[in-house]
């Protein structure tokens, strides 16, 4: 779809070919006007602008140079920060941000923590960021968290600066004569920069496909020179005509159609999965599950976008596959069926039940899985008028016993298990998890990079279904498989939302990966409350070598897992940032540090706790490291 949206934009199909176009792909009529009017440069949204008034002006910028003139149309954009790391190549662009104090630089150790930091702040205000990076080593150091952008559709704009036009082909110092083509399989769209009289418009697109549906980030390059040449004129078209909607409509037909299915179902499930990042759902989620009487459950590697304290909320999808196979009608409300490592021995929903999967990633719908109604809509979109459409016809009274007695068992059973579990001599992921949901508060933003100790955080960590969407706790996680994200999203989230209490909840093995944004969360006063889950290992991996039941299972010996030779200080790491912190090694000391760093966070600081939990699993006990001795040798 991003494709069509850029021929639109470069002008080079006309609405009638761009509307043609979008319908063969699925999109209704009313979703094809609707991008159509959003991505066109002469014409506004209808919803943002009545029909009597004058768009708002361009502005003309005369005499700046291509530096100043970037930065001026960021301004002009609201965007507040530059997420980025400096280097040579960008000094005309850096050299503009002195006398513009409104447009603040964020500064990072790693390209890697600059794209985390800029993916946290979008995901969690809905606005497009902005990344600088130094040629083809920044962007090669930020490309694992581009991936986490692509996969959860962030719209953040990358840039990267590059030789002068004239020096282009030498091979001079870190050259890469295709640098922009680089990210181009985890980007909406990649392009490098023609000439500095084009800054503005190229900017404008690239903002406008970042978040043009599905999203995802753009990525551009820029030549040294153009930064730095004094441009005569230039206009900057305003944020008020480039706004994308990307509430795409569905076919009433499918509406229909669907309402059809979830009524006729005796055990219906709504299944939430990539799109759900970025289109808040639950809410029109709860009441049609609770009309129809459908469980809720999640794809494996989401951050929980669903209140677990709903009685219809079932947890993780695929754990237990009696119920997977009992149910007859299944909706995909979302990008993936299903993201995981391999293939399945059996379907994972049974070969006779209806399956609808709806989401604007027209290239994962129906992908996997055979597909009775394909939708290529928001989910958003669809959620409401599915809703509208069981309320008209005055659809209630289905049988939800099911789903609620399957509910209750499963939270029984997760409680006497953290009630068996909350005196162990090491502390428990359960014990951890519910000291943590009694002490942050009702409203705080958790982000979480946590493999295997995350089904604990959706089974423990409460998020009341009960409130409003704004006014209760909101997770944020990636579902890319790239590690290092986690503690530099949570910067971010907590810049783009200073008066909401944000934390960060992290596996030690994950935090190796991104440990550098400490020095930002230092430098920027940052309060959040970081997490640290230190098990000492990997212990994925050590789960997927016991899935193979090789040499590793019967020694006991895992190869690269083991984390603790040498057992790494996090809290002395983090002094060396200049953030307090402590180790927490016995469960009852959980309290006291819990509430020591919710009074750091409340002085405007960071706080680290480094808290050693059980290992769980087979092969758990083992204290194999892969050890050899250079010294020994030499």
């Amino acid at each position: 779809m991003f494709e069509i949206s850029k021929q639109f934009i470069d002008k080079k199909i006309d609405r009638r070919a761009f509307m043609a176009k979008l319908s063969k792909v699925g999109i209704s009529a009313a979703g094809a006007s609707t991008i159509a009017n959003s991505l066109s440069t002469s014409s506004v949204n209808a919803a943002a602008l009545p029909a009597d008034e004058m768009p708002e002006p361009s502005k003309t910028l005369k005499g700046l140079s291509g530096g100043e003139v970037m930065a001026e149309f960021l301004i002009e954009w609201d965007v507040p920060y530059v997420f980025g790391l400096a280097g040579s190549e960008e000094v005309g662009f850096l050299d503009a941000l002195v006398d513009r104090p409104n447009l603040k630089y964020a500064t990072c150790i790693h390209e890697n923590a600059a794209m985390a930091m800029a993916d946290g702040y979008s995901r969690s205000t809905g606005k497009t960021s902005i990344v600088q990076l130094h040629s083809v080593a920044g962007a090669s150091y930020a490309l694992g968290q581009m991936v986490s952008c692509y996969r959860d559709r962030t719209p953040v704009v990358v840039t990267a600066g590059r030789q002068t036009t004239e020096y282009r082909g030498s091979n001079g110092f870190l050259e890469a004569p295709n640098l922009h083509k680089l990210p181009s399989d985890y980007a909406q769209w990649t392009w490098d920069v023609t000439s500095a009289e084009n800054i503005p418009e190229t900017l404008r697109r690239a903002f406008m496909l970042s978040e043009a549906p599905p999203g995802g980030p753009t990525f551009l390059t820029f030549s040294k020179d153009h930064w730095e040449k004094k441009i005569d004129s230039v206009e900057i078209i305003p944020r008020s005509r480039s706004i994308v909607d990307i509430e795409v409509a569905p076919k009433a037909d499918d509406v229909k159609l669907i309402v059809d299915y979830l009524v006729a179902a005796e055990r219906p499930m709504l299944f939430l999965d990539d799109d759900c990042v970025r289109h808040e759902i639950s809410t029109e989620v709860m009441e049609i599950s609770k009309i129809v009487g459908a469980m809720v459950t999640l794809g494996a590697r989401m951050p929980m976008v669903y209140p677990n304290t709903h009685s219809h909320f079932g947890g993780n999808y695929g754990i237990d596959q009696t119920l997977a196979q009992s149910i007859d009608c299944f909706w995909a409300l979302g990008g993936h069926m299903f993201k995981v490592v391999n293939k399945a021995a059996v379907p994972w929903v049974k070969r006779s039940a209806k399956i609808i999967h709806t989401s604007l990633a027209g290239a994962e719908v129906g992908r996997n899985y055979p597909v009775d109604i394909a939708t290529v809509a928001s989910v958003k979109a669809t959620t409401k008028a599915v809703l509208k459409e069981l309320k008209d016809r005055a659809i209630s009274g289905l049988g939800d016993s099911w789903v609620h007695q399957y509910t209750k068992n499963r939270r029984d059973s997760l409680d006497k298990i953290a009630e068996q579990e909350w005196d162990n001599e090491v502390i428990s992921t359960s014990r951890l998890v519910k000291e943590l949901d009694a002490q942050v508060g009702d409203e705080a933003l958790v982000t979480t990079e946590l493999i295997l100790s995350k089904y604990h955080f959706w089974d423990y960590f409460n998020i009341d279904h009960t409130k409003p969407f704004g006014k209760r706790r909101h997770n944020y996680a990636t579902n890319s498989g790239v590690l290092g994200w986690g503690l530099a999203a949570s910067i971010g989230v907590k810049m783009g939302n200073p008066n909401r209490e944000t934390w960060c909840f992290t596996g030690d093995g994950a935090f190796n990966f991104g440990s550098q944004a400490l020095w930002s969360a230092s430098r920027y006063d940052v309060p959040i409350g970081i997490v640290i889950f230190n098990n000492g290992e990997y212990s994925a991996n050590r789960k997927a070598q016991n899935f193979y039941k090789g040499r590793s299972v019967d020694t006991g010996n895992y190869i690269g897992v083991n984390l603790k030779h040498p057992d790494i200080q996090y809290a002395k790491m983090a002094e060396s940032y200049d953030v307090r912190g402590e180790r927490v090694e016995k469960p009852e000391e959980l309290e006291g540090a819990i509430k020591r760093c919710r009074e750091e966070m409340a002085r405007g600081r960071p706080y680290l706790l480094d808290v050693r939990i059980e290992r769980f699993g087979q092969g758990s006990e083992s204290e194999y490291y892969d050890y050899f001795s250079v010294a020994e040798n030499h």
